[in-house]
């Protein structure tokens, strides 16, 4: 009987250290950000070829910390629903109707991140950092100051 109790006390144990390991605040290594660029029109060929209404949209992989991106990665142009939770990589065929309908050349155009996303995040991160490092370094000196009496 003892042993049912001990193991069932244990197994609650880690069951509650499990629910509560969560981070308590959102850390992100690596996850896939994908950001819409151009809707385009329901009658679109490309639109045709995939089967569902799709927008072009920018994907990278994102690492990053507190709302701030750190790094991005493998940023490159796909095909996404609606929702943006499902994206279609862009073939030779649907690139050639994207730069001849809309304009739009895939293996030219640049990066549509913001500032804040290429290095925004950066800036603040490495001057958080610097702020902490040097904090916890002044606060290692000690004054020698004597009493006096009064």
């Amino acid at each position: 009987m003892t042993k049912k109790l001990f193991l069932t006390v244990i197994i609650a144990f880690c069951a509650i250290t499990f629910a509560s390991a969560k981070a308590k605040f959102p850390v992100c290594l690596p996850c896939e950000k994908i950001q819409p660029i151009q809707e385009l029109p329901t009658d679109s060929e490309i639109q045709k070829l995939v089967g569902q209404k799709v927008n072009l949209s920018y994907i990278n992989t994102e690492y990053g910390i507190l709302w701030m991106s750190i790094w991005n990665t493998n940023g490159r142009y796909v095909l996404s629903d609606i929702s943006n939770n499902t994206y279609f990589e862009i073939d030779t065929q649907e690139a050639k109707i994207l730069k001849e309908k809309h304009d739009f050349d895939v293996t030219t155009a640049e990066n549509p991140l913001s500032f804040w996303k290429k290095t925004g995040g950066k800036l603040v991160f490495f001057i958080l950092i610097a702020l902490l490092i040097w904090g916890n370094l002044s606060s290692k000196k000690t004054k020698n100051v004597k009493p006096t009496n009064i």
